[in-house]
């Protein structure tokens, strides 16, 4: 099977949606499946604020095609002529008109469309099944081309309710896919309840956590000088909605009873989002970008996870926390509750200092309640997230519509 991955961003950008594309893609080549990868970016547009609604568009940064371990890897980067081309939808980014904003992303499209659907045609043409886990105009202009060559069209939403992938243009995309594939059971109700896919059209999936075979704990201790001491963790992105700020708030809640606690950071961080570290108390340790194995020596060290988040599906770093038997307290995000609550493996709390405090020091003075979770969560991963199971979902998804799709043409 002849199968193309469309993705505003791949390896080597750094994020969940990005880590679990380069998963499946890897283990469906490694299946034998002929794979190729088209992407927009490779890297985070270095854009101030009022300017990033055009990242993904007129100010895309330059990138270079490449084999990811023999998976071709497609960058359509717009020459000068291209963004010429699509100099309107700087429109975007004039902040008198900003309170329009699905009347404005709807103006540029075009613009979009008539300098990348040229683009993607070839390789769209190629194969026989297209898989998006772009959204926005990439993903518009790839399921239009998908449809004019009579291509069966997958995507994975990723929707982020109130924040993205929720708006009207967004529900159309979605609803007129051939296949859609959504995360967990909340997932699928937003985007059939909320959002009006239809029910048959509409697949639960999952994600896998990415881990080496073996974790140190004790040599992650030991290099970052944490002795024996109780180790709260965070992993992703320092931005605001992920709750690395209000983490940081609710360290001095918790040293208030618990004065022997460090807390751990590891993910990226603008520059801006750097300074919540700035004159930080020794017991907060900010590590920035780790490779794999770092990240996973950092869960084996730890006793709690905590990723207070208000826009998630399902986080893989949640699975990875309990990959090592870890518990967890998640935020307020639409489906947290149901994954984490609902199968007993941690805790979900508001996203501000205090909430975050109480359930900290709650897994931290009851042991045997924060095993129990742990387990229950390691227990969870083994059943259901793995990439085995992963990649059957996909495959039968694909066999399907390749099916239909033989059937209407005989």
């Amino acid at each position: 099977m002849r199968i193309l991955f469309v993705a505003q961003r791949y390896h080597p950008f750094v994020g969940g949606v990005e880590t679990q594309t380069r998963l499946v893609v890897h283990e469906l080549a490694r299946r034998g499946h002929e794979v190729q990868v088209v992407a927009t970016t490779l890297c985070e547009p270095r854009l101030p604020a009022r300017l990033r609604v055009l990242g993904d568009s007129l100010l895309l940064p330059d990138g270079h095609s490449y084999d990811d371990e023999r998976v071709p890897v497609q960058v359509l980067t717009p020459d000068l002529g291209d963004r010429l081309r699509m100099l309107p939808i700087a429109l975007r980014a004039v902040p008198l008109l900003a309170r329009r904003y699905h009347a404005l992303r709807r103006f540029g499209y075009p613009f979009f469309r008539r300098v990348f659907a040229p683009k993607l045609q070839p390789f769209v043409a190629w194969a026989d099944v297209v898989h998006s886990v772009a959204g926005n105009y990439l993903g518009w202009t790839a399921q239009e081309v998908a449809r004019k060559l009579g291509r069966p069209f997958v995507v994975t939403p990723y929707v982020h309710p109130g924040q993205y992938g929720d708006g009207p243009d967004d529900a159309r995309h979605w609803q007129t896919a051939d296949a859609v594939l959504a995360l967990l059971e909340t997932d699928r109700r937003v985007l059939v309840e909320r959002l009006g896919v239809p029910p048959e059209k509409v697949h639960l999936y999952g994600v896998v956590p990415l881990l080496p075979e073996r974790a140190d704990g004790a040599g992650f201790r030991a290099r970052h000088g944490l002795g024996e001491a109780p180790v709260v963790l965070f992993v992703g992105r320092m931005n605001d909605y992920k709750g690395a700020l209000a983490l940081v708030q609710a360290a001095p809640l918790v040293w208030a009873k618990r004065p022997e606690v460090h807390f751990v950071f590891i993910g990226p961080a603008s520059e801006d989002e750097r300074r919540i570290f700035e004159g930080a108390d020794a017991r907060i340790h900010y590590l920035g970008r780790v490779d794999d194995q770092e990240k996973a020596d950092a869960y084996a060290a730890c006793d709690v996870f905590c990723m207070p988040s208000r826009h998630e599906i399902l986080p893989a770093v949640y699975l990875e926390a309990w990959s090592y038997g870890k518990p967890v307290v998640g935020g307020p995000a639409v489906g947290l509750r149901e994954l984490i609550e609902g199968n007993e493996a941690g805790l979900v709390v508001a996203q501000t200092p205090e909430a975050i405090a109480e359930g900290l020091l709650r897994l931290l003075e009851q042991p045997e309640q924060a095993r129990r979770f742990g387990e229950n969560g390691r227990h969870l991963v083994w059943q259901r997230y793995t990439r085995e199971a992963l990649v059957d979902t996909l495959e039968r998804v694909y066999g399907a519509l390749l099916t239909r799709a033989t059937s209407a043409a005989s």
